[in-house]
């Protein structure tokens, strides 16, 4: 246990190390100190604010590269996870603002709406895959360009509030927004929200349902061997639907840290393209819920320090370039600590060997000696 959870950590950790290399050297053969633009981005992202900020921002990356992970683990790439949460976060900001319920009841049924809605809108590449041997990749982006487009009718002529330049949906009132885990009381933008508990408990279900679960092991199977997987009576047709469903079902999830917790209704101001920095965490936390964690974190906290650079004369295509060296130098990183993990597991059963001492040898048998 503790060996998997130093591999999972150790891929980022490598991943960084090469990436601030790399960075380096852009900086220094650009003319510029690496020195300084590291001191200015650390002073900025350790202030409080920073910290909260870096915190609230890697939920949605965390619910995103869990949701890529889902898919990964039976090998299939969803690339529509942004339009997935995008529909659902309309979903979601419609059923908050206009159910009549507490907010114990509300905010429950708005987060099981929009698993809903992500869950179906990732179905459909799912049974194109399984039905007409479409790839999901390619289905998958057609779907959001698909969701872009009926989001933008909906909002425009069904669930638009107001008139003029208002284009977003009905406020959301206190009874359906999210609640605030922690307010540090020292400032403003220092509350950490409350879809912090959200992303902890979709992280301990994916471990429990990936690694715990006879499911989660006959994902793996399907996704190595199809074949060995259909002769074990494993129905992997059957695994593709439920891995796409469950991915849909978390990117759903995805937009309503905004949507209850920031703008209060569904606007032009949700963020976009979270799903390949979501799939950049997956990919540097080795799709392992605890390595997803730092890996979000880590690309949450080079998106927000990097915003000071500009003031100080220095690049802004810092952070930029920081998290492209890192997804490139992650495969490196990978490699590097499985080399590494294979060695130390070798070492381990060499030194056992050693201590257990020599083998005894086997009994030999009457009718053996007889023929020798």
């Amino acid at each position: 246990m503790i060996r998997r959870i130093a591999v999972a950590l150790a891929g980022p950790i490598v991943s960084v190390l090469l990436a601030l290399l790399v960075t380096t050297l852009f900086l220094t053969f650009g003319g510029y100190s690496a020195a300084s633009a590291y001191e200015v981005m650390w002073n900025y992202g350790i202030e409080p604010a920073s910290l909260v900020s870096t915190v609230n921002n890697a939920v949605p990356l965390y619910l995103a590269g869990v949701a890529a992970a889902f898919a990964l683990r039976m090998g299939l790439f969803n690339i529509g996870v942004d339009g997935q949460y995008r529909v659902a976060a309309l979903a979601g900001a419609v059923v908050a603002a206009n159910l009549p319920l507490p907010l114990w009841l509300r905010l429950p049924i708005t987060l099981l709406v929009c698993c809903l809605v992500g869950a179906l809108w990732a179905l459909v590449p799912a049974l194109l895959k399984v039905y007409r041997g479409v790839s999901e990749v390619i289905t998958s982006i057609l779907m959001n360009a698909i969701a872009t487009t009926v989001v933008a009718i909906l909002l425009a002529h069904v669930f638009r509030s107001g008139s003029g330049q208002n284009t977003g949906t009905a406020i959301i009132g206190p009874d359906g927004a999210m609640p605030a885990l922690i307010d540090l009381g020292i400032g403003n933008r220092t509350t950490i929200s409350g879809f912090l508990v959200v992303a902890v408990v979709v992280g301990i279900l994916f471990y429990l349902i990936q690694y715990r679960t006879v499911f989660g092991f006959t994902l793996q199977v399907a996704a190595r061997s199809p074949e060995a997987a259909e002769s074990a009576g494993i129905k992997v047709n059957r695994r593709i639907i439920w891995a796409m469903l469950g991915s849909g079902a978390i990117a759903g999830l995805i937009g309503l840290p905004h949507v209850l917790g920031t703008a209060f209704r569904f606007d032009g101001t949700l963020p976009t393209d979270l799903m390949f920095t979501g799939l950049a965490a997956a990919l540097l936390g080795r799709s392992h819920p605890i390595g997803m964690a730092f890996g979000a974190l880590i690309l949450a906290f080079v998106e927000r320090s990097s915003q000071v650079l500009g003031l100080v004369q220095l690049p802004t295509e810092v952070g930029s370039v920081f998290m492209a060296v890192i997804l490139l130098s992650s495969a490196v990183g990978y490699w590097l600590t499985e080399r590494a993990d294979q060695r130390i597991a070798l070492w381990n059963a060499i030194r056992r060997r050693r201590s257990a001492g020599p083998t005894p040898p086997s009994p030999s048998t009457p009718g053996l000696e007889a023929a020798r």
